[in-house]
């Protein structure tokens, strides 16, 4: 079932005095001729529990069903603990205001924000605690998987942040710090010296022949004073020499001192990378063991205030990538074209995601990075569902409704949808974190099945389609290939006319571009299962309205009929026949079939015709003109 129906319109873009209030908002629309009317919450603490009361008597007495336009702000797909917590509290704000009042629904834009890669720290903060979909410290997913673990192990040093710093603590850092240098600190420099020197034959060469001409200046002096001194002792004397000398003894030898030195700085500045190795490799085992406590108090980061949105959302990523969640694999299909036969998507390989990324970051591959970012954006668009559905079960009906006994059915029965976004800035245009039909087709069905909840939905907006550069004609055709079952999870439809303007224009009767989106959605399924709200969405102006309700019902007429967009009847177009019209009108036709030649022809026939000489001789013209067509 289809029912038509109109918003309100926000105080704060109209400032007109009959937008004042709730209860003023519901009195203008029930002046526009709907039978449904969603109030546009202007806040969404909007509809307190006194208000509430008034509005659902009105709306009672008129016999009209309530829609509740819920927070506006709402950063959904935000991957920081506060955001996370102020998208969750306006929610919760909201749903408060539409079961108030009574309402079948609270709406919500999907998403707010545009890519995280393009948001500034001029308007944000500057500390970011990143948190995952359930607004949770990070650490908390990381310590669900495995896999994510060793991923994040050997990309946190790529990360612009060096999180060991931050994950560990100080007394861990010097350990491994201390672990180090113990392996490759000055003892093993010396050793490691002298060991290459001896390794040198050329070196060695040069100082067996220094050290053999120093003995046998000693042997040619002792021999002088009588002393006996074998061959094969003098060869003992130079290797027992040669063996007690340290590198610093030989370092002294000015013919060797530059070979020494070159050693030296090898083997100092090979130290020096092996200790580094060594002590990245403790600080992992450290980070591991530490995500891998069981006690969440003892694998908390020692700082959580430095974090990137980016890296929390490529963290995100992998997490749904290595547990093939639902979401992510039912957004797979909505870009099959691109994940799989363009970067040929490999569960077997860990860094799949990694290389995709890089390669789109290389070629600017918007299309792969929509997949992404809506990926990650719909999984915390779910941890928030999750969120406030378990808060209205388990808090807000059992508890702050204990006493309200008339609201409860309303709670119950309350459904959620997410709209398409608005592009509020036309130079992030498509590149909205979560805005696309498709994107919420594979949000919300997954979500659906995952929480195992009908409370879910979309709602469509074809003006905020066009103001993210999209052709909504282009793009349905292109959708209900993909999504043949896409208009069974719509609840409503903003339904102006697309305009990139964003223009609020009134609907024209007879606008066949319009009709043929509704068609589509239709054919997926539209209506056919549940009351679907099709509604003009209020702008400015004296007379926002005009003839748009009517021309929407003509719309929902035909589309229940299921008549297709090229064979609408003249009725759609505003044209409506009685008995005698078409034989009228062609009279008419024929009786003007002479005017291409007027003023070509001498005689009076051509402005009266053959039959009406009479009267123009009696000067009757007029009479006959008016008495010709009866």
């Amino acid at each position: 079932m289809l029912k038509v129906r109109v918003t309100t319109g926000l105080y704060y873009i109209a400032h007109a005095e009959e937008l004042a209030s709730a209860v003023k908002k519901i009195g203008y629309g029930l002046t526009r001729g709907a039978d449904v009317i969603e109030i546009s919450g202007d806040v969404p603490h909007e509809i307190d529990y006194t208000e509430g009361k008034e509005v659902r008597y009105v709306a009672e007495k008129q016999g009209i069903d309530l829609l509740f336009h819920g927070s506006l702000t709402v950063p959904l797909e935000i991957p920081e603990r506060s955001d996370w917590r102020d998208a969750q509290d306006h929610m919760r704000k909201s749903i408060r205001s539409a079961v108030n009042a009574g309402c079948k629904y609270v709406l919500f834009h999907a998403c707010l924000h545009f890519w995280l890669e393009m948001i500034t720290y001029a308007s944000h903060k500057l500390e970011i605690v990143m948190c995952d979909h359930l607004g949770r410290p990070l650490s908390e997913i990381l310590y669900e998987n495995e896999k994510l673990r060793k991923w994040f192990i050997v990309k946190m040093w790529e990360f612009e942040r060096n999180y060991a710093t931050l994950i560990l603590s100080e007394d861990e850092l010097r350990e491994a710090e201390g672990k180090a240098y113990i392996e490759r600190g000055e003892l093993y420099v010396r050793e490691r010296i002298e060991q290459r020197i001896k390794e040198d034959k050329k070196l060695m060469a040069k100082l067996r022949e220094i050290v053999k001409s120093e003995i046998m200046e000693q042997v040619k002096i002792a021999r002088a004073r009588g002393q006996q001194i074998p061959e094969s002792e003098i060869e003992k004397m130079i290797n027992e020499r040669i063996r007690t000398m340290g590198y610093r003894q030989i370092e002294m030898i000015p013919a060797l001192q530059e070979d020494v030195r070159r050693i030296e700085k090898e083997v100092t500045e090979e130290a020096s990378f092996e200790r580094s190795k060594i002590m990245k490799e403790r600080i992992n085992e450290f980070v591991m063991r530490k995500m891998m406590k069981k006690d969440r108090k003892e694998r908390k980061w020692r700082v959580e205030t430095y974090g990137r949105y980016t890296d929390a959302y490529m963290t995100i990523a992998h997490y749904m990538f290595y547990t093939r969640d639902p979401i992510f694999l039912e957004m797979v299909k909505m870009y099959k074209d691109v994940v799989v036969d363009k970067y040929k998507l490999d569960y077997s390989n860990d860094f799949w995601l990694d290389e995709a990324w890089r390669k789109a970051e290389e070629t600017n591959d918007r299309e792969f990075k929509s997949f992404y970012y809506a990926t990650v954006g719909a999984k915390f668009m779910e941890g928030h569902i999750a969120t406030a559905l378990k808060w209205m079960e388990n808090e807000f009906i059992p508890k702050e409704l204990k006493n309200k006994p008339e609201l409860v059915k309303y709670a119950k029965d309350l459904k959620i949808t997410f709209e398409v976004p608005d592009a509020r800035d036309p130079k992030y245009a498509g590149l909205y974190i979560l805005w696309h039909p498709k994107q919420l087709y594979a949000a919300i069905k997954t979500i659906r099945k995952v929480l195992k909840t009908d409370r879910v939905y979309i709602t469509v907006d074809f003006e905020h389609m066009a103001t993210q550069g999209v052709d909504p004609v282009e793009e349905f055709e292109k959708l209900i290939k993909i999504a043949p079952d896409f208009g069974y999870y719509v609840l409503s439809v903003h339904s102006n006319a697309p305009n990139p303007l964003h223009s609020h224009y009134a609907i024209e009767i007879g606008d066949v571009t319009l009709y043929k989106l509704f068609y589509y959605l239709r054919k997926t399924g539209l209506g056919k299962k549940h009351t679907v709200y099709l509604l003009f969405e209020r702008g400015g102006g004296d007379d926002p309205f005009k003839q748009s309700v009517y021309a929407l019902k003509l719309i929902v007429k035909y589309l229940e009929k299921d008549v297709e967009p090229d064979k609408l009847p003249p009725e759609f177009f505003g044209i409506e026949f009685t008995a005698g019209d078409i034989r009228r009108q062609l009279e008419i036709v024929r009786q003007y079939r002479f005017e291409p030649i007027k003023d070509l022809l001498e005689t009076p026939e051509e402005e009266w015709g053959m039959l009406s000489q009479a009267a123009v001789k009696k000067g009757k013209t007029k009479e006959w003109a008016k008495e010709e067509m009866r």
